[in-house]
């Protein structure tokens, strides 16, 4: 080898050892290019269906072409296809800090810790990749959720929902929400009624509905995200208790909220995590220094403020760190009350619930010995406008055993209960049932009362007639008052009807007519003309079934209809009679009494005695009668003819279709009413007696018009088809009466009356009595000084009237006017003179004297006074007493005569 061959070997060698090194040091510079610092969000994750992790990386040199992340589940240090991973394909130039790569996929992977490994590179090859570095994910089994609360309230908004607060987010989209009021479903509700705006916070809208009392919800098909079944807050059937919260609280209010004490009020401001904070007012007195701080709760936004153990007082109410405003809670003032704590099992438990406050809703239960609850009995009610609530409980209907009993009502808004006293039940005694008379007389036509008794038992059937008497009607009537006797009205004069309607009736308007189900009332054999006078079988039962042996029995005896009285009365003509008690007390009054002359413009009062004419007319009880329809002027008729009509005159006809009429239906009496100068008045142009369709022309009354008045039952023969003939032969009865002007009298003219108290004024007048009549005096002339007075005085039943007056303050010489008025157009005012005198005659017949002969006698038909020798001022002296007796005769003795003389000279000289 040359030396030149040498060195250039030498060269080579070396050149080929530099190669290899500086291939070395390129290989270890592209080495150092990592993705370092891994994080993960969540670092801890149950397992479930759409479970995710975020890893947030950085870049060492801001060179790098790709970053990628996978979850080593073999642990191996290079990524595996099977590997959960993500990808950043992006190209960073110089250091980067915290790029994130979303959403590594981790559901298919069990509980367990595993490393995340981070490279740098172009790509993500399988068993090619090598981690740069790694960090721990722990994956934990995965909870079910929980429900924490069940709220029924009116949020803020105002619209009534059920919160459900859950203690993650979950899934309804599948879900069905059942709410059950007292154990009743009220409400059917799902997914397309809730809302889930708030991770784990479900509103349901129920529909405008606030549901109170016992509220449940039957939850089913909630999940959360990880596919896990709604599981803890339910009971074994899925339900959940619910807290109804009444009255709501909002951050907006400006005025305090009213809440019954035991009513929970809901706090809210409508955003969920809500600092909430209560506390007593102190500025009011006795203030029970209550404070409370809590919070709604992540995913609820109402805060529950229970006020059952709460005084009644004011309480500060703050929201999300501000004081908005006050609650006062008040007393509902709850109370049930028993009408009767003593009843047999045939029998109502009866009472009255009361409250401070309206339409509460209620439930009202009867509890027995043991304070558990009698099933199927419970009432839901709600308190009226008084806030009142009258209950009843049938202990034979509701099958209630004997023994002790109380009544509870509950307050379902605030839960408030109150108990009554004991009441205790006991086996009634056999139900017995009779007439209270064994004879009930009346006559065919009037409205027939039968009085039915009734002991332990409430029900009772009455048959009236038998088949073979050719008329059967049974009706079933109900003791509603429980007085014991139910009166039966039974209208005669529609036997020929079959409607239960026109034919039965009770007295008391408590009772009850049975009928279809409830009872056994028809008209099995209706009759096809008015029932014959007779005897009828009176059956009565205990019960509703007209087939069982009766209890008691009767007779019932119809007799004729007749009419027994007609007779006239007068009242005064401002006397109003609107019903029988108006009549029954102008007759104890004496402003209705009888006569047959009747002052013009008084009233005019016919009295008709009738019996068998209540049906006819309506006449049941007092009720006003329709007198002058139906069977009038076919059935039976009133004529008020004149008597008086003048020569060549045709006589007037009183119409007195227009006249009022009372009846007293249980005296078979009736009362027409007329005033005797505004009643209308036809002429009989035929002569007939009656008014007839063309007897249209209206005719003055006068006061000197007499009348005949007549009423008359007419005979069946003449009775239209459609008519009720009451009578085989007409009967009548008939009375008349007069109309006179009306005049007042004084009895003294001129009235004189002396200067002290109690002078009294008297007359006679036309009017009728009870009449109220004003009397006045005035003075006149040249007295002085000037009087007026007044006294209101009543005509009496002999058609006298009186006033009296004090006169003390007048003088003698002084003189007046009497005027006596105040009867209204009936009577003209009448006027005497009057004067103040010393003394006044009187009618009383003298004393006897007391003189040595024991039967001297007057004969002056102008007696003395007591005091034997009579005063010279008397104003009528009696002049004609002139001639003298020895004393052993009758007749005046010197002395008398001798003083009559002197005072007969002075009133001479006086009226010179």
């Amino acid at each position: 080898m040359t030396r030149n061959k040498q060195i250039r070997a030498v060269l080579l060698a070396a050149l080929m050892v530099f190669s290899v090194f500086a291939g070395s040091i390129a290989f270890t510079g592209s080495a150092a290019a990592e993705a370092t610092s891994p994080s993960l969000s969540p670092s801890t994750v149950e397992t479930g269906s759409s479970t995710t992790v975020d890893v947030t990386i950085d870049d060492d040199d801001g060179d790098s072409v790709g970053l990628h992340a996978w979850v080593d589940e073999n642990d191996d240090g290079f990524y595996n296809a099977s590997e959960p991973s993500v990808s950043n394909s992006s190209a960073y130039t110089g250091g980067n800090s915290g790029i994130t790569l979303s959403s590594i996929d981790v559901s298919s992977l069990d509980a367990g810790d595993y490393d995340v490994a981070v490279a740098e590179n172009e790509s993500l090859t399988d068993g090619v990749t090598q981690e740069n570095s790694s960090t721990t994910l722990t994956i934990s089994e995965s909870d079910a959720p929980e429900l924490l609360s069940a709220t029924h309230f009116e949020t803020k908004g105002g619209d009534e929902v059920l919160e459900l607060s859950f203690d993650e987010q979950v899934d309804i989209s599948s879900a069905t929400f059942d709410l059950y009021q007292d154990e009743e479903l009220v409400a059917e509700l799902d997914d397309n009624d809730a809302t889930q705006s708030t991770n784990g916070q479900v509103l349901i809208d129920t529909g405008g509905e606030l549901y109170t009392g016992d509220i449940e919800v039957k939850v089913e098909g909630v999940e959360d995200t990880a596919g896990n079944d709604l599981d803890e807050g339910l009971d074994s059937d899925n339900n959940a208790s619910v807290t109804v919260a009444t009255v709501t609280f909002d951050d907006t209010e400006s005025n305090t909220v009213d809440a019954y004490k035991g009513e929970t009020v809901a706090i809210t401001d409508g955003t969920v995590g809500t600092d909430v904070e209560i506390t007593s007012d102190e500025t009011q007195d006795d203030n029970e220094g209550f404070f409370r701080s809590g919070n709604t709760g992540s995913t609820s936004e109402v805060y529950v403020f229970d006020t059952s153990e709460r005084n009644t007082e004011r309480y500060n109410i703050s929201v999300a760190g501000s004081f908005v405003d006050k609650v006062q809670i008040r007393d509902l003032g709850l109370e049930v009350s028993v009408d009767d704590l003593n009843v047999t099992d045939e029998d109502l438990i009866e009472g009255k619930v009361n409250a401070n406050a309206d339409q509460r809703n209620i439930e009202v239960r009867l509890l027995d010995d043991d304070g558990d609850e009698v099933e199927e009995v419970t009432i839901t009610a709600t308190t009226d406008g008084q806030g009142e609530y009258e209950y009843e409980f049938n202990a034979s209907s509701d099958d209630i055993d004997t023994g002790d009993y109380t009544v509870e009502v509950i307050d379902k808004a605030s839960g408030v209960t109150v108990e009554s006293d004991t009441i205790t039940v006991s086996e009634a005694g056999e139900g017995k049932t009779n007439f209270a008379s064994n004879v009930v007389t009346d006559q065919r036509g009037d409205v027939v009362a039968i009085p039915v008794t009734l002991s332990n038992t409430d029900q009772a059937t009455v048959t009236i007639g038998t088949n073979n008497q050719g008329y059967e009607a049974n009706v079933t009537v109900e003791d509603g008052d429980e007085d014991g006797e139910v009166v039966v009205l039974w209208d005669s004069s529609n036997s020929e009807s079959s409607t239960v309607g026109d034919v039965f009736d009770v007295e008391d308007g408590d009772d009850e007519i049975l009928t279809g189900s409830d009872g056994d009332t028809d008209v099995s054999n209706p009759t096809s003309d008015l029932i014959d006078s007779g005897d009828y079988d009176l059956e009565v039962r205990t019960g509703t079934d007209d087939a069982k042996d009766a209890d008691n029995v009767g007779t019932l005896v119809l007799e004729d209809a007749s009419v027994d009285t007609v007779a006239m009365w007068t009242a005064p003509d401002a006397e109003s009679f609107s019903d029988l008690d108006d009549v029954n007390e102008a007759l104890e009054n004496g402003n209705i009494t009888q006569d047959s002359k009747i002052a013009f413009g008084d009233k005019a009062v016919v009295e008709i005695v009738a019996p068998g004419l209540e049906g006819s007319v309506g006449a049941q009880d007092d009720e006003t009668p329709n007198f002058f329809s139906g069977d009038y002027n076919d059935s039976y008729r009133l004529t008020v003819n004149q008597s008086n009509p003048g020569p060549n005159r045709d006589a007037k006809i009183i119409n007195v279709s227009n006249a009022s009429v009372i009846a007293d239906g249980d005296n078979d009496t009736y009362f027409v009413v007329f005033n005797t100068e505004e009643i209308e008045a036809v002429r009989d142009e035929d002569d007939d007696g009656v008014i007839d369709n063309g007897e249209n022309t209206d005719v003055d009354l006068e006061d000197d018009d007499a009348f005949n008045v007549e009423f008359k039952m007419i005979a069946d023969e003449d009775v239209s088809s459609s008519g009720i003939g009451l009578v085989d032969e007409d009967t009548s009865m008939a009375t008349s009466f007069e109309n006179v002007e009306a005049e007042h009298t004084f009895d003294m003219d001129p009235a004189n009356v002396t200067n002290a108290e109690g002078q009294t004024v008297t007359g006679t007048t036309d009017v009728a009595p009870g009449t109220e009549l004003t009397i006045r005096v005035k003075s006149d002339g040249d007295t002085q000084p000037r009087f007026l007075k007044t006294a209101t005085a009543y005509v009496t039943e002999n058609n006298t009237f009186s006033a009296t007056f004090d006169f003390s303050g007048q003088n003698v010489g002084d003189t007046f006017t009497v005027t006596a008025s105040g009867a209204g157009d009936v009577a003209s005012d009448e006027e005497v003179d009057g004067n103040v005198v010393e003394s006044v005659e009187t009618a009383t017949p003298t004393p006897e004297e007391t003189t040595e002969t024991p039967e001297q006698t007057t004969e002056t038909p102008e007696p003395t006074t007591e005091t034997p020798e009579p005063t010279t001022e008397t104003s009528e002296p009696t002049t004609e007493t002139t001639e003298t007796t020895s004393s052993d005769t009758p007749g005046f003795g010197i002395a008398v005569a001798l003083v009559a003389l002197v005072a007969a000279a002075l009133l001479a000289v006086r009226r010179d």
